[in-house]
């Protein structure tokens, strides 16, 4: 029984470590999911809080190590009953949606 026990407990640390993902977010009497273009976002849920753009460094052809803007996160602060929604964009389309800590 004691066994049984432990690996409970690990398998709840499991999966408390990994980061809460949402894959939807609502915006008042909508949803946004994975797969949405940035319009519709916009749409439903209006401007974010915050954009940030998500930079990777890369080597160029020459050897030349340059700054590749890949994606941008949004940030929304629906207050402070509500979780904050990270959207990850890419190509004007939502590719993850994570929960934040409240907003405020």
């Amino acid at each position: 029984m004691n066994r049984y026990m432990n690996n409970a407990v690990l398998t709840a640390l499991l999966l408390l470590s990994i980061p809460a993902s949402a894959d939807a977010m609502r915006c008042k009497n909508a949803l946004i999911t994975e797969g949405d273009s940035t319009a519709e976002m916009l749409l439903k849920c209006g401007e974010p809080m915050l954009r940030e753009d998500i930079i990777r460094n890369e080597e160029n052809q020459y050897g030349n190590v340059v700054e590749v803007k890949y994606g941008e996160r949004w940030t929304y602060n629906f207050g402070k009953n509500e979780f904050m929604r990270f959207v990850t964009v890419r190509n004007g389309k939502v590719i993850d949606i994570e929960n934040g800590p409240r907003g405020e």
